[in-house]
């Protein structure tokens, strides 16, 4: 059931839903209507395709969808349509994404403005299908901006944000939008969204490619190669782009802000006022870490919540503002920098904080949820609870650890694995292979679907492999007939 409404603050339409990230990234794009999707599936992110396709064959937008031959033939597909003029959108996943990654930094570097849906998920190995955020990880050094999504609601307003952003003729960038796989992607919420198409089509405006390379009458060159003097050229300018979205970035958020009523800022802070201590965190974990400030407060304890919207460009400079007067901050980080003594946020906040002379807030970093694991309020609590020692004591006992981990019984060795089975013990011998020895070729008798029924414990296995996971659904009725042939 939905309910079109036009609130105080916005300027146009919306409709009251229950949707999903997946669903509501899906919307975005088919609402901008971009010219091409060049995709392949891998989970969590394949529905968004999905959702696009249904949404074609209904005739309610007009995107290419392209398929590649993997993820890495598909950002070569929206690499092309970038360069030919085209407005693109992309979404992928952890090791898709991961595959796909020599094409990013070529999209960045040569100024290709599109967008890609990054749905967040735990990179191989070994394999998990959860969300962490090891592949938004890997993302931050790419030259693309990157805005990060705590829910579908954010998903859906950072799509055309990002698209706007993106294509602005000071920034001229790629941009990721991250939401967590999952968690965000799958979970449904309340949302709103605009009616008409048109709504998000007139605030991004039409595309202007500056330049293209299918203009025969105008020949360019993109991504030539580059030796010295020039590449330090490039990425000075690229660095350039980068510093100067920042400013783009709020100007766009507060036109989306007049147009839905949703105010967005780059580093958004909750019951930071009069806080002490406080936790740093990201998308989907932030609002169990503002339930556990709301309890936390109730109990006289001064805790608040920091947690970026945008990771690249790096808020920096309000996360200055944040911490002015905190005396501990505890940053909390989905995936790990392995060898950093912390993740990259913490790393991020780190450098940010030690830039300002006056700023004396004790900071620690804390590794959690990672391939899915659930973020509980007892981890919350324990997050906040470790950033008030900090306050309390003037230090931090311990800079760098995981939270939610388990050590395992050191004692533990593998158990011997089962016997070989041999082919005399293993065959019913309902079937009979023999060779014909003048033409080589083999015979095979007694195939009879009646007696193979009678085979005692046979195997029951259900075929189905998701593409870019390799896993198969029905594994458990599988390993169970194995199980019951030994």
């Amino acid at each position: 059931m939905s309910e079109a409404t036009v609130t105080e603050k916005s300027t146009a339409e919306q409709v009251t839903a229950f949707l999903s990230g997946n669903e509501m990234a899906s919307l975005a794009a088919a609402q901008i209507n971009f010219h091409v999707m060049g995709y392949y599936p891998i989970t969590p992110s394949t529905e968004v395709a999905e959702y696009l396709d249904e949404m074609k064959a209904a005739g309610k937008h007009g995107v290419r969808l392209i398929p590649g031959d993997g993820e890495h033939g598909a950002a070569g597909i929206c690499y092309g349509a970038t360069t030919a003029g085209g407005r693109v959108f992309n979404a992928t996943s952890a090791n898709g994404f991961l595959f796909s990654l020599e094409q990013m930094p070529v999209q960045s570097g040569t100024r290709m403005p599109m967008v890609l849906n990054l749905v967040c998920r735990a990179v191989s190995g070994p394999l998990d299908i959860r969300g962490d955020h090891s592949d938004l990880y890997s993302a931050l050094n790419l030259g693309w901006i990157v805005l990060c999504a705590k829910d579908p609601q954010a998903t859906y307003d950072f799509i055309p944000i990002a698209t706007k952003v993106g294509e602005h003729s000071s920034v001229r960038l790629p941009v990721i939008v991250a939401d967590d796989g999952f968690f965000t992607s799958h979970q449904k919420r309340r949302v709103k969204h605009f009616s008409e198409s048109a709504t998000l089509q007139d605030f991004v405006g039409p595309f202007k490619a500056e330049y293209t390379s299918v203009d025969p009458k105008n020949p360019v060159t993109f991504g030539p190669y580059m030796n010295d003097p020039d590449m330090i050229n490039n990425k000075k300018q690229l660095s350039l782009a980068m510093k100067a979205s920042e400013d783009v970035i709020r100007e766009v958020f507060d036109e989306w802000e007049k147009l839905s009523g949703r105010k967005y800022r780059m580093l958004e802070t909750y019951r930071m006022e009069d806080a002490e201590s406080a936790v740093m965190i990201l998308n989907s974990a932030v609002g169990t870490a503002m339930d556990i400030c709301d309890r936390m407060r109730e109990e006289g304890k001064k805790v608040g919540v920091i947690y970026p919207t945008v990771l690249r460009p790096f808020p920096a400079e309000e996360l200055k503002k944040a911490c002015k007067n905190l005396k501990s901050l505890l940053v909390a980080d989905r995936a790990d920098v392995f060898g950093a003594n912390g993740g990259a946020m913490t790393i991020d906040a780190k450098a940010a904080l030690k830039d300002d002379p006056d700023n004396r807030t004790l900071v620690m970093s804390r590794i959690y949820g990672l391939g899915g694991k659930d973020y509980y309020d007892h981890d919350a609590r324990e997050m906040f609870e470790l950033a008030l020692e900090a306050a309390e004591t003037g230090k931090v006992s311990v800079l760098y650890d995981y939270i939610g981990a388990e050590p395992g019984d050191p004692e533990y060795s593998l158990p011997k694995g089962n016997a070989y089975i041999q082919p005399e013990t293993s065959s019913p011998g309902v079937i009979k292979v023999s060779k014909d020895e003048t033409t080589g070729k083999l015979i095979v008798k007694g195939v009879k679907q009646r007696d193979l029924t009678k085979m005692p414990q046979r195997i029951a296995a259900g075929h189905g492999a998701c593409p870019g996971c390799g896993i198969f659904p029905n594994i458990g009725t599988f390993l169970k007939g194995l199980k019951g042939m030994w």
